[in-house]
């Protein structure tokens, strides 16, 4: 899938992935470091079951509103963000792309930085500063405005990072395609995307401004004042991505994503391929991901681990909807890890945060 949001080894040369894993690695060591001093010990439990949660939301395609035949799906870093604060989400959406890239090659190894870069630093920073700024004091502001700078924040900061795909791609001397084409499709579709992940988002925090202010730092708000404790509604949380993952995984679109939609739709002038051939690096990158990934694009591996499977010719295919029970398997093992990985975060952070914090 060399053009969905989460990037494959493909679209990328190797000095831009190795740039981009540096830069990646760096943000992740800085948010750790933020991540001690400023986090709310109010919200450090909610680390990894809100951490499961996006995992289980991102496995759930919808078809676009307006584009029938394509589908998108939940991106998390805005709500991150919102609910951890900035730092402390982009660790947690760090840990989501780790276990989507090795356990089911969903984003490519060599492509990880970009992804880290494009759906993680770039939501969870821009969506907070906008969510943070657009309805002034958020501990005194009136709900409505709350909820439309949550909306305002997802459409603005998903198509954000969805913008830097193109350049990514065009830095590293791959497209065989238009750029201006490229970047337009890719942020007009991540705008759809947007707004319904800003739907999303938004009853997310209404559903905690309504049970658990503090989770959101309006303890003292017109909220009425907390009606679930931390644990039940970590727990509420914890049973909707077992949910998400179990059950309605089966029944999401599996229409191919947007902007693979459209390159299948309009061929971008006739280009027979969107990207140029990859490199030995980038090509051993991805046969290594092939060959161990426990189960490639959420389903039954087609060879046994360590061998290549055989290419089935119908990759880009896709209709309405596919009861996958292996998908199920995948979502329930993915949301586990991710809960796994990130709630050990959160204990290292627990530990090593300022004692004048607690």
């Amino acid at each position: 899938m060399f053009l969905a949001m989460h990037m494959a080894n493909e679209l990328l040369s190797v000095p831009v992935a190795g740039l981009t894993l540096g830069l990646a690695a760096l943000i992740v060591l800085i948010a750790s470091w933020l991540a001690r001093r400023t986090l709310n010990p109010e919200r450090l439990p909610l680390m990894g079951v809100m951490g499961a949660f996006v995992f289980a939301g991102q496995m759930i395609n919808f078809t676009l509103p307006g584009m029938p035949g394509t589908s998108g799906h939940l991106v998390g870093g805005v709500l991150l963000a919102i609910v951890l604060g900035p730092w402390a989400a982009i660790l947690t959406i760090v840990s989501i792309l780790v276990v989507q890239c090795l356990l089911f090659q969903d984003g490519g190894l060599l492509a990880l930085g970009c992804n880290i870069i494009n759906m993680g630093v770039v939501p969870c920073l821009v969506g907070f500063g906008l969510y943070r700024v657009l309805p002034g004091r958020i501990e005194t502001t009136r709900p409505w405005r709350q909820y439309l700078a949550t909306w305002t924040a997802c459409v603005i900061a998903t198509a954000a990072g969805a913008a830097l795909v193109p350049v990514e791609a065009t830095l590293s001397g791959v497209l065989k395609i238009p750029v201006f084409q490229f970047l337009a499709v890719m942020v007009g579709v991540h705008l759809l995307i947007g707004f319904v992940e800003g739907l999303i988002t938004f009853a997310v925090v209404a559903y905690l401004r309504q049970v658990r202010p503090a989770a959101l730092g309006l303890a003292k708000a017109d909220t009425g004042g907390g009606r679930l404790s931390r644990s039940a509604v970590a727990a509420s949380f914890l049973v909707t991505a077992a949910l998400l993952a179990g059950v309605v995984a089966w029944f999401a679109s599996s229409y191919p994503d947007g902007l693979e939609w459209s390159y299948m739709e309009h061929k971008y002038a006739n280009a027979d391929s969107a990207v140029a051939g990859p490199s030995g690096l980038i090509a051993a990158a991805t046969a290594w991901q092939e060959k161990w990934s426990l189960m490639t694009d959420y389903t039954k591996r087609a060879a046994p681990l360590g061998e290549l499977p055989a290419k089935s010719g119908t990759e880009g295919e896709g209709s309405g909807s596919a009861v996958n029970p292996w998908g199920s398997l995948a979502g329930i093992l993915g949301t586990v890890v991710t809960l796994a990985l990130v709630y050990t975060a959160a204990r290292l952070l627990r530990r090593r945060t300022p004692a004048h914090q607690h």
